[in-house]
């Protein structure tokens, strides 16, 4: 199957799945084995899991990162070895928003509590769209003001920069699941008064913009998706 410039020797695609085992964003061993494998048992696409595009996005103290060009050699690395397999290398970009700093899946779904060995907490605060908590049980999350959302914008394309330097051929916009862009695409999240809210084509700029910034950065011949919760039931 062909799409765009790549060719997958088979439609088996394995999907980005959170892993919760990054060090400070980086991929350890386990990333190399679980990608690895997928590769290896002969799936055409191994997409690797929600990478953040700036530490704020981080959902939890495990989730990988792309938003430094240090993490270029060791996203390759897992590259390299799916490519070995003679599968194709996708990542998706993604970016918690208000439901980041949380505990991992079996630590309970809950907020993060701050602990020593976390040195960059207060940097590490959940923004979103509006000062609208997920949930009563989640900290209400800082609004973005309209220069940080032209800054995260920008932060998707120097992802993608990466992205493709690293030697990911196929790249995939998270905007699901609640995460940041689904944040601002809904209306329950999202009560700003400027040009990234209200309107259905208002709630829509933020994505927009991110993938203009993401082909710019690109290759044409490189396959970009976006991932969609199309129904949130806000209307």
């Amino acid at each position: 199957m062909t799409i765009r410039g790549i060719e997958l020797r088979n439609r088996i695609v394995v999907p980005p799945m959170h892993q919760y085992s990054a060090v400070k964003g980086f991929p350890t061993d386990w990333h190399l084995m679980n990608a690895g494998k997928f590769a290896a048992g002969g799936a055409g696409l191994v997409v690797v899991e929600s990478t953040k595009v700036e530490r704020r996005g981080c959902g939890t103290v495990g989730d990988l990162g792309i938003w430094d060009d240090a993490f270029v050699e060791p996203l390759g690395r897992l590259v390299k070895f799916i490519k070995q397999q003679n599968s194709v290398a996708g990542i998706q970009l993604g970016h918690s928003g208000r439901k980041a700093r949380a505990t991992r899946p079996w630590e309970g779904d809950r907020p993060l509590q701050r602990t020593p060995d976390i040195e960059d907490w207060d940097a590490w605060s959940p923004v979103a769209p509006s000062a609208i908590a997920h949930s009563e049980k989640w900290p209400v999350p800082k609004a973005l003001e309209r220069h940080e959302v032209k800054d995260l914008v920008q932060a998707w394309g120097n992802a993608a920069r990466r992205a493709h330097e690293a030697g990911f051929e196929m790249l995939e916009l998270h905007g699901a699941h609640g995460y940041l862009v689904h944040q601002f695409l809904s209306e329950r999240s999202n009560q700003r008064s400027d040009e990234y809210g209200g309107s259905e084509a208002n709630r829509m700029r933020f994505i927009t913009e991110i993938t203009e910034a993401v082909r710019t950065h690109w290759p044409d011949d490189k396959p970009l998706f976006v991932r969609l919760s199309v129904e949130d039931n806000a209307g």
